[in-house]
């Protein structure tokens, strides 16, 4: 087996245990309360959520406007009118969450959320007390930004040359949609698991690197963002605080950066 099908093979192994991991994760949040200490992290948090939560809510304008107009006459005309509103709200919803960068002032403002439930998480499995004080939130919000930008200007370039090649390749174009969705995915995830790296000291530069090495748990936890962001109002609130504790036990059961430390995990990864 060459060394390319073998990492496809680990990556998709990745990607099936991340999506049955999202089960204990709910579990793991309800059994240790996670939730508790959240609002120590003052207003500024609190209003960047309400922000998320109102963006969030422009979904529900396309549901409103549906009920306004569906028809009951007849169970076919039911049927129909439930066609359009999925429709129009896959439309809409992937054009104002996923064509542009909006998914990205989505993950910054609901940072608090993933950067509680990811410590938290960790703090429990390891039995250590972790940072969660102010200081620590805005160093890493701060890191949000600029990984959010970073995987914006990644994400378009990719997807630039995604389409530059099918429009070459024109016969498997088909393809695109599909290449186009895991590049998208993959940096939603990605965004994620750096909160877990970042509490190992590593840098964003030894984070983006480090990931290659779970590009499937990275593309789990960034479909399952992905779809959850597109619910209004709650998927808003579910889609970071599952994905971080989701990510947070699998990274515990693959790596053994809470074993090795940050040093002895890149080393070992150079020798790969």
């Amino acid at each position: 087996m060459s060394p390319s099908s073998s990492k496809v093979r680990i990556f998709f192994r990745q990607f099936v245990d991340t999506i049955l991991r999202f089960p204990r994760g709910v579990q793991f949040i309800r059994d240790h309360r996670l939730w508790e200490g959240f609002f120590s992290y003052g207003w500024l948090s609190r209003i960047f959520i309400v922000i998320a939560v109102l963006i969030g809510l422009k979904f529900m304008t396309i549901f409103f406007s549906w009920v306004g107009s569906v028809s009951l006459d007849s169970p076919v005309a039911v049927v129909s009118n439930m066609g359009v509103l999925f429709k129009d709200f896959a439309i809409e919803g992937f054009g104002f969450l996923f064509a542009g960068g909006m998914k990205y002032v989505m993950l910054v403002l609901l940072e608090v959320l993933v950067f509680h439930f990811s410590r938290r998480t960790l703090a429990i499995l390891i039995n250590k007390e972790s940072d969660t004080e102010f200081d620590a939130f805005l160093k890493a919000q701060i890191r949000m930004v600029k990984i959010a930008f970073r995987s914006w200007i990644l994400e378009m370039i990719a997807s630039l040359l995604i389409k530059i090649f099918f429009s070459i390749f024109g016969f498997i174009d088909f393809l695109e949609p599909a290449l186009i969705l895991g590049v998208q995915c993959y940096y939603l995830g990605f965004a994620i698991l750096d909160n877990y790296f970042e509490q190992f000291d590593m840098s964003i530069k030894e984070s983006a690197k480090y990931a290659q090495n779970y590009i499937g748990v990275a593309l789990a936890l960034g479909l399952v963002v992905y779809v959850l962001l597109l619910i209004p109002v709650l998927g808003t609130i579910a889609a970071p605080i599952i994905a971080a504790v989701t990510g947070s036990l699998i990274m515990y059961q693959l790596s053994d950066l809470h074993l090795l430390g940050k040093e002895t995990e890149l080393e070992l990864d150079d020798l790969v």
